[in-house]
């Protein structure tokens, strides 16, 4: 079934954008979990053992690095063999989100026809987003980049759908070894919670900035409403769908098992203005990534926050080579 709707969108200064999408039916007639739940995960929508090619070229770009890491013998297997990665095992530094395996994953028809569902059109603008090996590794101290760190990816000042979030999962992905962790009924509470903490509220308010860390001690509001945290399970080819209100963060590899994953997330081209998408285009050319939301997107990498070591460069071991679906994708050709 298709219709069409008006669709009215915050921008990131706080404005409206009002754009006309074509819908090929409804979010819940295809993922009703995502409206009642906040997540789902949706099965083998990367061939498994596609899937299982990708994780290959994942362990590959890390040894690209020469710093010692070696796919086949663990006892490489510590952080000092790795280029630098922050909570538990993301690599959002380095060029990574311009990658060509990344793009390759992007690029996935499985994929964007699960976001098209989900918006109801197929003219869609993807995040420059990170990738995620998660090693278990033994005996190491991770510090804070071990820790939980219970967020959302959506300003208090947003207060509808904004953003759906997905990780195209590329390992076997158990109770133990990483991943996503969702504070599973946080998701229908996300208004009333900050309606009820208005005192945590900043004098001149609360950011615009699409991301907020729930302090430790409000944490209890949640579970006093009946919330759990769930690990989140999947399989070689899963794609892990879940709405940016819904509280989560990524755990580190506790078992014997890596995280292997790629973050994903797309939205109509239609609601972004054209000082946007230029920032696209530049962030494109200069291999830098972006956060989740791809219409009202910060830029991150290597370039903003500046190199952590010498040899650190914002620029990709393989620079990918976009196809044409994907040069749309980017929004450097016109749908």
């Amino acid at each position: 079934m298709s219709s069409t709707t008006t669709t009215t969108t915050l921008t990131s200064t706080g404005g409206e954008s009002t754009g006309i999408l074509k819908l090929r039916g409804h979010e819940e007639d295809h993922f009703p979990e995502l409206k009642t739940k906040g997540w789902t995960v949706v099965k083998n929508v990367i061939p498994p053992s596609k899937a299982r090619e990708y994780e290959d070229r994942a362990y590959r770009w890390l040894e690209s690095f020469g710093k010692g890491f070696d796919k086949d013998d663990r006892s490489t297997w510590k952080p000092d063999n790795l280029p630098w990665f922050s909570k538990g095992g993301l690599f959002n530094r380095h060029g990574a989100a311009h990658e060509q395996w990344a793009w390759d994953i992007r690029s996935e028809e499985g994929i964007i026809d699960a976001f098209a569902k989900i918006w109801g059109t197929d003219e869609l603008l993807v995040s420059y987003d990170g990738v995620n090996v998660s090693l278990p590794f033994k005996n190491e101290d991770l510090g804070d980049r071990g820790e939980p760190w219970p967020h959302v990816d959506q300003s208090p000042n947003r207060t509808g759908k904004e953003c759906i979030q997905g990780i195209a999962n590329l390992a076997p992905n158990g109770p133990k070894d990483g991943g996503l962790m969702i504070l599973d009924g946080s998701f229908p509470l996300y208004n009333q919670y900050f309606a009820e903490h208005q005192h945590l509220k900043p004098s001149d308010g609360w950011d615009w900035r699409d991301s907020y860390s729930y302090p430790e001690e409000t944490l209890q509001w949640f579970y006093d409403k009946g919330c759990k945290w769930v690990k989140i399970e999947a399989g070689p080819g899963d794609l892990i769908l879940w709405d940016s209100r819904t509280v989560h963060y990524g755990a580190h590899a506790e078992g014997d098992r890596p995280r292997v994953a790629t973050y994903v997330c797309y939205k109509p081209a239609e609601g972004i203005s054209p000082e946007r998408m230029e920032l696209r285009k530049t962030a494109l050319e200069d291999y830098s990534g972006t956060s989740h939301d791809p219409i009202n997107f910060r830029l991150t990498g290597t370039n903003v926050t500046g190199p952590l070591s010498p040899d650190e460069k914002q620029l990709p071991k393989q620079p990918a080579v976009l196809s044409e679906r994907a040069k749309k994708l980017a929004g450097i050709v016109a749908y």
